[in-house]
């Protein structure tokens, strides 16, 4: 986009940790050294609060990380990350020019990215025997889980998925089902 001379470009990427935001900045940063301004915002994690960050890169305070914030948020978006590159064209914007400039650019690089709809749950390990399969995958589709790796060994190994609605009371439910031969131990949270 071209607003005054200068000349903004909008990157959107997804990012599912701080770390892996900050390298997504950084790469753009790079890519684009010959630029005045490297301007970002993120938002990461589930609400309730989602954390943020916004850097206006030397622009005026607000009028750039803000905007790019902002633009997520209208979208309802988590996980995500907007970058807008400026090259200074000798014209200045002011403060609402630079505001709707950066905003109109993190709009439209987020409305041209892919969009992802990532159930929230949390992944459970599982070691049992063989005759205990059938009650344990019971549980499991019960609760409305998949089963993500299966390990077919000594024993049988698997890690599964389940909604957080699934979660509350299933490590209880497993040890009662299987007479406390079977352990669920948790592995992640989305």
């Amino acid at each position: 986009m071209t607003e005054q001379r200068s000349r903004f470009l909008g990157y959107a990427f997804a990012a599912d940790s701080e770390d892996a935001a900050r390298d997504a900045i950084a790469a753009i940063a790079k890519r684009h050294h010959d630029a005045r301004h490297t301007c970002s915002a993120w938002r990461l994690g589930s609400p309730p609060p989602p954390r943020e960050y916004r850097n206006d890169d030397g622009e005026p305070s607000g009028t750039a990380g803000e905007p790019l914030l902002a633009s997520i948020r209208k979208l309802d978006l988590t996980n995500t990350v907007v970058v807008v590159v400026r090259w200074f064209g000798g014209v200045k914007l002011g403060p609402g020019g630079l505001a709707r400039a950066y905003g109109r650019t993190a709009t439209m690089a987020l409305e041209a990215a892919p969009v992802a709809l990532l159930p929230l749950g949390r992944t459970y390990e599982l070691r049992f025997p063989y005759h205990l399969r059938q009650a344990v995958e019971r549980l499991v589709t019960l609760r409305g889980g998949l089963t993500r790796t299966a390990n077919y060994g000594v024993d049988v190994a698997w890690d599964v998925w389940l909604p957080h609605s699934g979660c509350p009371g299933f490590a209880e439910a497993v040890v009662e089902a299987t007479a406390g031969l079977v352990v669920a131990r948790e592995t992640t949270a989305d």
